[in-house]
């Protein structure tokens, strides 16, 4: 009977069932050899996902469709030099976030009204439970969250991203940002803080 329960690495990293495992290695070895329909697979698998996440990083669905295509152009012509170091989920998650903080700083500053409501500022402390959590995660259906994301900086938006909805520990986190753990939590908590700010009255409801 082959396993396909989920585990978790010695580093914190969330592991894919084995099955899973073995059959994305195989797409992604596949792939390394020139066989377009094994990526044509890794893109069914992971597009998804990758679009998701761009969108509310961007807030913008027609630029998240043209960067989702960005990242896996960029993904088809660099997976040869893969050397699978770390899993490929982290591999695509950071070409993922990369592109859309990319995107982001290419922007014009946004300035905001003194007369728009009253969000807590970047340089604040912030003690925020892990119930709230999923009071953001509940949330995630609402416009209004994509729009509050949006004043977060998009360093805080790629970690709250990747910590509550693409479910990646602190550690994982640092490993595709390449930050220490402990950075990733103060952007983490700080973000959450802000966002609590901004939603207050809807999670009051």
């Amino acid at each position: 009977m082959v396993r396909t329960d989920s585990k978790t690495s010695t580093n914190g990293t969330k592991m894919l069932p084995e099955r899973e495992i073995g059959q994305e290695e195989a797409w992604v070895l596949a792939s390394q050899k020139g066989d377009q329909l094994a990526f044509n697979r890794l893109v069914l698998k992971w597009e998804h996902r990758v679009f998701n996440l761009v969108l509310r990083m961007l807030n913008d669905p027609e630029e998240a469709a043209e960067t989702t295509q960005e990242i896996f152009l960029a993904v088809y012509k660099s997976i040869r030099r893969f050397r699978r170091q770390s899993s490929f989920s982290t591999w695509i998650y950071r070409i993922a976030v990369n592109h859309s903080i990319s995107r982001l700083r290419r922007r014009p500053p946004v300035h905001y009204s003194i007369d728009d409501e009253p969000f807590v500022q970047t340089h604040a402390k912030f003690s925020v439970s892990g119930g709230q959590e999923t009071d953001v995660l509940r949330l995630e259906r609402s416009s209004r969250i994509r729009e509050s994301l949006s004043r977060l900086s998009s360093e805080q938006r790629a970690v709250i991203e990747l910590k509550v909805y693409q479910e990646e520990t602190f550690e994982s986190i640092a490993d595709i940002l390449g930050l220490p753990a402990s950075t990733v939590k103060s952007r983490f908590y700080s973000g959450l803080g802000i966002l609590k700010g901004r939603l207050r009255h809807l999670l009051e409801d």
